[in-house]
């Protein structure tokens, strides 16, 4: 399939839904990417040559150079995930904490939209950002922004809770769960654990 077609995309993605059809359990396509995960060697590996007996039936290619084998952790869609659980990828958090103070209503929504991408990780997501919500009142969508200590503080607290590396467990249906609610004038959340632990599943808000 040529690039740069308006419909690549969507079509490629189809195709490998249909090549991976009866694999759902333990492979997840996204475009050219198929991530395969097992709970022991033996099923990897037959896992494995399930996969590449349907690419090879397809007649379909692979460069051995690009593709990744029996990993314990891999990167994917921004995330480290293996063993059970998931962090945000070290090039998701270096970005935002990188990025500088926003004097222009266009520079919060970019920062805002890099922390998004990392909001199940932290708890009571929408209260620490208000400060920095609220600047994005008004009609005007490009205007400059007083950059207050407020801001300043919520930025650097959501910054700090990502250096802390948080980690996000796996569900184990077999098991007990807990989801525990909150409400504050900004927010509504809840956050599902596992078993009475502080094996975080998922922040929400």
């Amino acid at each position: 399939m040529p690039f740069g077609l308006l419909n690549g995309p969507f079509c490629f993605s189809k195709f490998m839904a249909t090549l991976l059809q009866g694999c759902e359990k333990y492979c997840v396509p996204y475009l050219d990417d198929a991530a395969i995960f097992s709970d022991t060697w033996e099923k990897h590996m037959e896992h494995l040559d399930k996969i590449l007996e349907k690419i090879a039936g397809a007649k379909l290619k692979i460069k051995p150079i690009k593709c990744k084998f029996a990993q314990d952790c891999v990167k994917y869609f921004g995330h480290k995930v293996g063993g059970g659980c998931k962090t945000p990828a070290e090039a998701k958090i270096q970005a935002v904490l990188d990025f500088p103070a926003p004097w222009f209503k266009p520079e919060i929504r970019k920062i805002l939209g890099m922390i998004a991408y990392c909001s199940r990780y932290i708890e009571n997501y929408a209260t620490l950002l208000e400060p920095l919500t609220c600047a994005l009142k008004g009609k005007t969508r490009k205007e400059s922004i007083t950059w207050t200590s407020e801001m300043k503080e919520a930025l650097r607290t959501v910054k700090q809770r990502l250096t802390e590396k948080p980690v996000l467990y796996a569900q184990n249906f077999e098991k007990e769960f807990i989801v525990q609610t909150t409400r504050q004038i900004w927010e509504l959340g809840w956050f599902w654990s596992k078993e009475r632990t502080a094996r975080n599943i998922r922040y929400y808000t």
